[in-house]
């Protein structure tokens, strides 16, 4: 760091001056010129321990994509009578993404599988079953 002043190099910690009302960090030597400053440190916020918006893993239940996840897919696309195209545009996916989703070929993260669920009011998730 450089004294703001003779623009020498300062030694840790510079010090901090105000000169006609400018705030400016010198070196030890430059100091002398102006009035020294005490500006306050900042302690950051630590958010609270709990919240209502966090999450915990012990109170959300695991769940698992349905083996038949996209039979489901499928038959909830064709009961709105919508084409592949058009589920793609209303839930913002390609159309290639929901034909890979109906085959079994792509399968869905979470994200996706959620738009997909509210969309066509289905369920894709299940409590998981298997050994921890």
């Amino acid at each position: 760091m450089q004294c703001e002043v003779c623009g020498n190099a300062i030694r840790p910690p510079p010090q901090i001056i105000t000169i006609d009302e400018a705030i400016f960090r010198v070196c030890h030597t430059c100091a002398k010129r102006g009035t020294p400053v005490n500006i306050p440190q900042v302690k950051p916020k630590i958010p609270a321990a709990t919240t209502s918006r966090q999450h915990s893993f012990e109170t959300e239940p695991l769940t698992e994509l349905r083996d038949n996840f996209h039979t489901i897919i499928k038959q909830g696309r064709e009961k709105l009578r919508l084409s592949q195209e058009e589920l793609g545009q209303k839930i913002n996916e390609k159309p290639s993404v929901i034909a890979q989703l109906e085959v079994g070929k792509l399968k869905p993260n979470d994200h996706l599988t959620r738009k997909v669920e509210n969309f066509l009011k289905i369920k894709l998730l299940v409590p998981y079953e298997g050994d921890l």
